[in-house]
């Protein structure tokens, strides 16, 4: 299948996708009918462009996933992975990911993994458990990881994920959905680089929805967080997303003293962040060679808007920032090139970038199989590149 069959695809699925997103919240509301998609909204970002000089290619891909439905270690997980957070300690790679043991996107843990060359993984532990069955009361049905983060000042790791509850049909919420996401971060009982292996102790939330919400942020909550160092203070990019009325998955920028912080303040000119204006979630951000920042990122492409144009199918997104805190409008990376690597119905939320020995950089991903209903981890290798 060439590049232009698989764009012809993504598009056609993507009206698809946003057509069934509209009917699955209106049925959750007992609705006949909603607004139209989430439109691409003026909040008179910065006009930015995308034309920063750093280019990622592919230059590896593997032709099935590297972590797939039939891994002796997947614990009972019956539905697959969704967001995770990939980094290479004393030559070990250490996946922390979402497992969805139960009903997809509805029943999340989150799982340590590892592997002695990103191909061949063996399920560690469960890092964070949950309780499912998502309920207008229950914040603890689905734990969504979004950084595993070693912080120099306290010589520990420290673990940031996302939980939420479900809606309240009686108070006019979707039941279905997700609201009032609340950022949580968890330090390593032991000190060190060695302490990644070990137990994890919930240090309570860093960031929720409050008076200091910005007008874009949404019912969501808070969707994503990943905070990453800038000279001497700590930068986040923090996302978030309106139900009803539908509204678009954005990003903004915020800044703290600390990593164990929980008084991070909004950057007024990133809110929100020009990245993308209609989906991105899951920013994962790597400092690069040059000194220069990038974000790798989920951009799903739904739901469709007339207004924004789609993104290449089986893709994902980067951008890059020269301070930490601008970030240019992003670009698209297909990650399933070949027609023998293109297992996949749909790429979602990519892991990070290790960077490798020789130059490249490891990228593993969540992505939705071709022929089963199971959310796979996909591996590709990618070169930067400017010009």
């Amino acid at each position: 299948m060439g590049v232009a069959d698989r764009l012809k695809i993504g598009k056609y699925r993507e009206k698809i996708v946003a057509k069934a997103f509209r009917l699955i919240v209106a049925a959750a509301l007992g609705m006949s009918a909603l607004p139209g998609p989430a439109a691409a909204q003026n909040y008179k970002l910065d006009p930015r462009d995308a034309n920063f000089s750093e280019r990622l290619t592919v230059v590896d891909e593997s032709t099935a996933p590297v972590i797939g439905p039939d891994h002796a270690g997947l614990a009972g997980n019956r539905s697959g992975f969704e967001t995770g957070v990939t980094v290479k300690v004393d030559g070990v790679y250490h996946l922390f990911v979402g497992e969805m043991f139960g009903r997809p996107h509805l029943d999340l843990r989150i799982a340590h993994w590892t592997s002695k060359d990103a191909i061949d993984w063996t399920r560690d532990t469960t890092i964070v458990s949950s309780d499912p069955a998502r309920s207008a009361t229950n914040f603890n049905a689905e734990n969504w990881v979004q950084a595993i983060i070693f912080d120099e000042k306290s010589k520990r790791w420290n673990l940031f994920y996302v939980s939420y509850r479900g809606g309240s049909p009686e108070h006019g919420e979707a039941l279905n959905m997700d609201y009032e996401g609340a950022i949580h971060r968890a330090v390593a009982d032991r000190p060190g680089k060695a302490g990644i292996n070990g137990r994890f102790t919930d240090a309570g939330v860093v960031m929720k929805p409050d008076i200091h919400s910005t007008r874009w942020e949404g019912q969501q909550g808070v969707d994503s967080f990943f905070p990453y160092p800038v000279g001497d203070k700590w930068v986040a990019l923090h996302g978030s997303h309106n139900h009803i009325p539908p509204s678009p998955w954005l990003v903004g920028v915020a800044t703290a003293d600390s990593l164990d912080s929980t008084d991070w303040k909004r950057v007024p000119s990133e809110q929100p962040s020009p990245i993308e204006d209609l989906f991105i979630e899951n920013p994962i951000v790597s400092k690069l060679p040059n000194g220069n920042y990038m974000a790798v990122y989920d951009v799903n492409n739904y739901p469709n808007q007339a207004d924004v144009a789609p993104k290449p199918a089986n893709s994902i997104g980067y951008s890059v920032s020269r301070d930490g805190i601008r970030w240019h409008q992003g670009r698209a990376l297909v990650v399933q090139t070949r027609p023998d690597s293109s297992w996949s119905a749909d790429v979602r939320t990519p892991m990070g970038l290790v960077p490798e020995d020789d130059g490249s950089y490891t990228l593993l991903y969540a992505a939705k199989m071709v022929d089963k209903p199971f959310w796979a981890v996909g591996r590709v290798r990618v070169r930067l590149t400017e010009k």
